[in-house]
């Protein structure tokens, strides 16, 4: 995995457009990709006083969000709204990651390029559609007729989809994982929510890719983080625990039956009860018991609600891509029993004391209560470690550094290859006072990609100013 340094600021402002998967297509805010996008883009704009989003999103009405929860409020952010693939159908779901329609890049154009607009990077979350979005946006900066690239795409992967997880296995003989895997081939670069599934990508994908091309994707790639904002919980612990909290959703990896055979023995042991919150429907079975008080299809109020009530946590999985649901628990407070498992320690330090085998998560459970004081102690320091991987500003750092190093290598080939561009370019703005409307100059500089003009100015100390609509550019001080 590749490292960005985290020192010095880049001199050029960016225009980046983020393409979430939304897996709960009506139900924008429940989805855990566009939360991470969310928090990176509002560190983002608070790093860059320059940069512009723009987001490539369902309509507000249509995925149930407000615009503001994207910062779709601010001048430097541009919501591009359209209807995605297969919108409406019963199976809508099955094409989440599918981009992209007609619409859909029509909106790209019409918000974007038709307002002299660019784009530099592109951080894409879809997995069939990408050569589709990579081959349009790179015709309407201008293509080969453009000195440097005219955008780059991110892959960005948010849960790598692998034979052994529900959304790997959906289709026969591998077929997810091959289409994912293929689908990396043609990016300009890779991002991991977790570096696990970095780590899968070298293990599974030499059945799909050649060697020496995995060993490249695999050490170019990025770990993003999934940022938490742990300034949302209070960490505030029980003096002696009276609840239990099971959360979140996916049953089938949760080994629920090993978790509910542990809190059966704590309601007998200390009169422990179980709180069940699930945005899913929860099945009659767990939901039945004496000791459970369930709250399937709960709000998010609710669920907040248990992450108070809550002083306990067993996470059982089989395999998770760096969950918010136990760590959120963890910041408010909920004591972590967790499984002993590779996705575990891109969170928890590699020598947690509550981390265990499958068979013996219900012990260690029993001893946390019984020596409680110590747990909490175990889960405060925890806490501290995933405040490092998982804050807002390591995770947006991160990432906005190998955004602004992606165009600073293209600004410095654009001055190594295109003497001519930037001359004429410079003859225009010097009978110009101020800032250089985009579209201004294109009408002055015959024939030229729009793509050119952009580097031209940067080449000559111009920064974009992020605002909507025609970016201006501002003159160097």
């Amino acid at each position: 995995m590749k490292t960005v340094s985290a020192v010095g600021s880049p001199v050029q402002t960016m225009r980046v457009l983020v393409v979430p998967e939304l897996y709960r297509p009506d139900d924008a805010t429940a989805n855990g990709t566009l939360n991470d996008a969310v928090a990176l883009v509002a560190d983002w704009l608070d790093r860059d006083d320059g940069l512009h989003v723009y987001w490539l999103l369902s309509p507000p009405e249509v995925a149930d969000y407000d615009p503001e929860y994207v910062h779709a409020d601010r001048e430097r952010v541009t919501l591009v709204e359209a209807e995605p693939f297969m919108h409406g159908h019963e199976h809508e779901d099955a094409f989440s990651e599918t981009g992209y329609t007609e619409d859909q890049f029509r909106a790209i154009e019409a918000e974007i390029f038709d307002e002299s607009g660019y784009v530099d990077v592109v951080v894409d979350q879809q997995v069939t559609g990408r050569y589709d979005l990579y081959k349009w946006l790179h015709r309407l900066g201008g293509g080969r007729e453009a000195a440097v690239q005219p955008t780059e795409l991110v892959g960005y992967v948010h849960d790598l989809r692998l034979p052994f997880k529900r959304h790997g296995r959906e289709m026969p003989d591998g077929a997810a994982t091959k289409a994912e895997m293929a689908a990396m081939t043609y990016t300009d670069g890779l991002w991991f929510k977790a570096g696990v599934d970095a780590e899968r990508l070298g293990e599974y994908g030499t059945g799909v890719l050649g060697e020496e091309l995995l060993n490249e994707l695999v050490t170019d790639a990025l770990e993003t983080g999934s940022p938490l904002d742990f300034a949302d919980f209070e960490e505030r612990y029980a003096d002696a625990p009276e609840r239990l909290h099971v959360a979140g959703s996916g049953w089938g990896k949760k080994n629920l039956d090993v978790v509910l055979d542990a809190a059966e023995r704590l309601h007998d042991e200390f009169g422990i009860r179980t709180l069940m919150t699930n945005m899913d429907p929860i099945p009659d079975g767990m939901a039945a018991r004496e000791f459970v008080d369930a709250y399937p299809e709960c709000s998010r109020e609710r669920y907040e609600a248990a992450l108070e009530a809550g002083d306990l946590a067993i996470v059982a999985s089989d395999h998770e891509t760096m969950p918010r649901t136990p760590f959120e628990q963890a910041a408010s407070g909920q004591v972590l029993v967790v499984r002993d498992e590779p996705w575990a320690y891109d969170c928890v330090p590699e020598d947690y004391r509550l981390a265990g085998d499958l068979a013996d998560l219900e012990a260690l459970a029993v001893r946390a209560v019984r020596n409680w004081d110590e747990a909490v102690a175990e889960n405060r320091r925890m806490v501290r470690h995933v405040r490092d991987v998982r804050g807002p500003a390591q995770c947006g750092r991160r990432t906005y550094r190998d955004l602004a190093e992606r165009v600073d290598r293209r600004v410095a080939a654009f001055e190594r290859e295109a003497d001519e561009c930037r001359d004429v370019v410079e003859r225009v703005v010097s009978e110009t006072d101020g800032g250089v409307s985009l579209d201004e100059l294109a009408d002055r500089v015959a024939d030229a990609a729009i793509t050119d003009l952009v580097y031209a100015l940067r080449s000559l100390g111009y920064e974009d100013a992020g605002n909507a609509g025609t970016p201006v550019f501002r003159p160097p001080e």
